[in-house]
This record gives C-alpha cells, sequence and structure tokens, in this order.
C-alpha cells in the first residue's frame, strides 16, 4: 500500500519528523512532536515505539487496528478476554496504538460471544 493510499493518521506527523525532520508551523505543537517522537524510532518506514527493557511495539494505523484487535480476541490463540487483559496481550504480541485500551474495551462490549 503506498503512502499516497493511507487515510491520515497519528502516526504521520512522527513519521515526518523522524524521517523527513518535517515539523508543524506552530511552536507548541513543534515542541510536542519533537518531545513525542523520542519515544518512537523508524525502521524500513514502519514506526515503532520504543519502551525501556523491552522489544520494540509495532505501531498501528487505525484501519490495521479492528484486525488486529479482532485476531487477539477472537482468533486461534483467543479467548474472549477481558479488556484490559486484551490490552495487555496485544502489547505482549508487539503493538501499539494511543488509544489502545479504550479501543479494547469498545471491542469487548460489542463482542456478542462475550
Amino acid at each position: 500500500m503506498t503512502r499516497e493510499n493511507v487515510v491520515p493518521s497519528w502516526i504521520d506527523s512522527i513519521t515526518d519528523f523522524l524521517e523527513n525532520s518535517k515539523l508543524p508551523d506552530e511552536d507548541k505543537a513543534t515542541k510536542a512532536i519533537r518531545r513525542e517522537a523520542a519515544k518512537y524510532v523508524t525502521i524500513q518506514g514502519q514506526l515503532f515505539k520504543r519502551r525501556l527493557n523491552q522489544p520494540l511495539l509495532k505501531c498501528l494505523r487505525p484501519d490495521q487496528m479492528d484486525y488486529v484487535l479482532r485476531e487477539v480476541h477472537e482468533g486461534c490463540c483467543g479467548h474472549h478476554i477481558g479488556e484490559k487483559a486484551l490490552a495487555r496481550k496485544l502489547v505482549r504480541a508487539g503493538y501499539f496504538w494511543p488509544s489502545m485500551m479504550s479501543d479494547s474495551q469498545e471491542f469487548v462490549k460489542r463482542c456478542k460471544k462475550c
């Protein structure tokens, strides 16, 4: 998938700064991006979140989150676990996005088997 076909998300501003040193025009937004970007690294165009004493976590776009949530919750290794356990399992699986906890909560609420 090319970058032009992708819906804009939270990943774009961090990736633009890390790969191209591109910053927003506003001073407040510039400081926020610099501070936030220190927690991330790009490898072959993919954004990863750094964690202390843990492996890198792959950052997901909004269009990828639903598939990963469904696969971890209901897939071959899924056990229809609760929202907090689901969020922790996603981190152990190596994924990250800022609204992971609230998205896990919404997903478990919508699950008909749970």
